[in-house]
């Protein structure tokens, strides 16, 4: 296995050294139960704000039957990625771009994260027009970063 997970989360941040808070951050957003995974504000000085959207698991489609396909499990992984971007793209399209304005208005920098997971390879990531688009009307730069750990260093953690 190459990529193990797919991490999507919003982060706000201060230049000024003060935290980011939940009233200025999390509730303009009026997120709903089931939305997100999770949620971090209210951590102090220097912390800053997460909305955590999805974390898409490749071992959450250890069920897909790979028999007549060896390649079936990593298919459905990547189709849940595009869902995942999908429903971030949704999640903004549900509220005005004012909001975010507002946000940056105050102080606070944004940042749409994408964090890929993976011990070994390489990965094709395809960010869809929705989530494009999305970030396109709330000004919010798609930051793509990966861990790539070699597969000699996973085996030896695995192993301790």
């Amino acid at each position: 296995m190459s990529v193990g997970s797919v991490m999507i989360g919003l982060q706000a941040s201060r230049g000024d050294g003060e935290g980011v808070t939940t009233a200025e951050f999390l509730a303009p957003f009026a997120i709903q139960p089931g939305e997100v995974e999770a949620t971090r504000a209210d951590g102090g000085e220097w912390a800053s704000g997460m909305v955590y959207f999805a974390v898409v698991r490749h071992s959450d489609y250890n069920h897909v039957d790979k028999s007549a396909d060896a390649g079936a499990q990593s298919e459905a992984f990547f189709a849940g990625v595009g869902d995942a971007f999908r429903s971030v793209a949704k999640f903004f399209d549900q509220r005005p771009s004012a909001v975010t304005t507002a946000m940056r208005g105050g102080g606070l920098s944004l940042r749409l994260f994408v964090e890929v997971r993976m011990d070994q390879d390489q990965m094709e990531l395809e960010l869809p027009p929705e989530l494009l688009s999305a970030c396109g009307r709330h000004r919010l730069g798609v930051y793509v970063i990966s861990n790539d750990i070699p597969a000699a260093e996973v085996l030896e953690a695995s192993q301790a």
